[in-house]
């Protein structure tokens, strides 16, 4: 298919097979003083590449929990500390917004999968997610999603979020929250001491 790009870019095993080299690659990592960063939630699947457009991602829940999940949960049980969501439309979760962009999504990621970490959507500057960046908005949706952190080329986007932050308590809200969580993944990993 043609989401078969991505196969590449990955471990190219099975679920069950890369769950298990997650779950020791990323204790490894980690003791040598690396972050490990699972991506790309809630799993790709053979999709086109949101690079140049949107995906949508047909596949059912159950299949997600008994395939793409697994890797993820297990790199969670592991103690990584970063997870990537990417920008497929996964219609099981959010029928109208990419998965970057959905806080069904990051709900699913923070109660399901239960992961406390650091959350961030892939690049907003590609192409999948560009139709929803309203006025430049797509980091402010990011945040409002869920997102701790924001990935994006486009350092244009920063200034509209800081003046979200200033023009809304429920922004503002958000910010302090995701922020003590960067803070907290730093102190844990001796970042910051």
């Amino acid at each position: 298919g043609e989401g078969q790009f991505m196969y590449a870019r990955s471990m190219g095993k099975s679920a069950a097979e890369t769950a298990e080299l997650i779950g020791t690659l990323v204790p490894a990592m980690q003791e040598s003083g690396m972050s490990a960063m699972l991506k790309h939630f809630p799993g790709y699947g053979d999709n086109v590449d949101t690079h140049t457009g949107i995906a949508v991602d047909e596949r059912s829940l159950a299949q997600l929990r008994s395939e793409d999940f697994l890797p993820f949960s297990a790199g969670i049980e592991a103690g990584a500390n970063f997870v990537l969501v990417n920008h497929n439309i996964v219609k099981c979760m959010d029928e109208t917004m990419p998965a970057s962009l959905s806080s069904a999504v990051h709900d699913i990621l923070r109660t399901e999968l239960q992961f406390e970490g650091i959350i961030l959507p892939d690049d907003l500057d590609m192409d999948a997610v560009k139709q929803y960046a309203d006025g430049g908005r797509v980091a402010e949706l990011a945040l409002l999603a869920g997102n701790d952190m924001i990935l994006l080329s486009d350092v244009s986007q920063i200034e509209a979020l800081i003046e979200a932050a200033k023009t809304s308590a429920v922004v503002e809200s958000l910010v302090d929250e995701h922020c003590e969580r960067i803070l907290t993944v730093k102190l844990q990993t001796g970042v910051l001491q």
